[in-house]
């Protein structure tokens, strides 16, 4: 293993040669600086020969940007944000840009932390799908000024959002049922204090009140005995609909219903907050709302890029429409 890394002044050493002829090659300035086809070539060989690797944050000091983007997510082990981190990562690549990317666990600590290590690293932007509340997070955003994009759970009404529109969306499902539910179940992951999930309660509620239908909302225990416990307390009083709201509670609350050796939709009918690949081969198919987890990549890359360009357009939200995979379990 090499004892130290290779410097432009090695090189220049190892050829005769000053420091500065070699960094005009070496950055494709040897044409503009006069410098001999001949020479050009002999310093890229010992380049090659010495393993010279380009300091990358001396050349961004130098060029004033590090083509690289901070990507926050709150679990990457989710498969919307796989999905989305997927999209992000290669659009930018084909933008240019590098992408720095970090799993918060939805843990409002390691967020932060993370968010400022990040912007240490002189990144030129980031997009966040933050797991804090934005007033916890503007102490870190003040702290520089390269641009923000949030995605898929919004900053405020002054912070540039792509995502959907969750109190519509989830308001839309509860009349997606075939037949009105008696009392319909609501699942909620254990942090309901996520923006998101809060507004699918919200969207939730309002049409029930509004159309008579009884609803009670369950917070996901950790344990499956524990989920099983909770989702037949909740049957044995009544429900007969569920509606989790994401696509792992789902999975979780399909793992109960085989449990109790229960049958969708003749027992009780059942539609997901967010599709999975998987839905569609379970039997019966799982109805699920499909958020358009592409297009949001897609349209966050470009609202970035927009921002690196130095638009002076106010912070806006682009809300998308989502598709109603009408399957065989509503």
């Amino acid at each position: 293993m090499k004892a130290k890394r290779t410097s432009l002044n090695d090189i220049a050493k190892a050829l005769n040669v000053s420091k500065a002829t070699v960094s005009f090659v070496l950055n494709d300035k040897g044409d503009q600086f006069n410098i001999s086809k001949e020479k050009q070539r002999l310093i890229r060989e010992k380049a090659k020969e010495l393993s010279y690797v380009p300091n990358f944050f001396a050349k961004s000091l130098r060029q004033g940007e590090t083509k690289t983007i901070g990507l926050v997510l709150p679990d990457i082990s989710n498969a919307f944000y796989a999905e989305l981190c997927k999209t992000i990562q290669e659009k930018l690549y084909a933008e240019g840009y590098n992408t720095f990317i970090v799993n918060t666990n939805d843990d409002d600590e390691v967020e932060k932390v993370l968010m400022r290590e990040l912007i240490q690293r002189s990144i030129d932007g980031m997009i966040i799908a933050p797991s804090n509340d934005i007033k916890d997070l503007i102490p870190i955003l003040l702290e520089t000024h390269i641009p923000v994009v949030f995605t898929d759970r919004p900053g405020d009404e002054n912070a540039d959002f792509v995502g959907v529109d969750n109190f519509v969306e989830a308001e839309r499902l509860v009349k997606s049922f075939r037949t009105e539910p008696k009392k319909l179940i609501v699942v909620a992951p254990s942090k309901t204090i996520v923006s998101t999930i809060q507004r699918r309660i919200n969207g939730i509620e309002e049409v029930c009140k509004k159309e008579g239908i009884a609803y009670s909302v369950v917070e996901l225990p950790e344990t499956q005995e524990a989920i099983n416990e909770t989702i037949k307390k909740e049957l044995d009083a009544g429900g007969d609909s569920i509606i989790p709201l994401n696509n792992k509670c789902t999975l979780r609350v399909l793992a109960t219903i085989n449990e109790l050796k229960l049958s969708i939709p003749q027992d009780l009918r059942l539609i997901s907050f967010d599709d999975n690949e998987t839905f569609a081969y379970m039997t019966p198919p799982i109805s699920a709302l499909r958020q358009p987890v592409s297009d949001i990549g897609l349209k966050t890359v470009a609202r970035l890029y927009e921002r690196i360009k130095e638009t002076k357009d106010p912070g806006k939200h682009f809300l998308l429409p989502c598709d109603f995979m009408e399957r065989g379990s509503h």
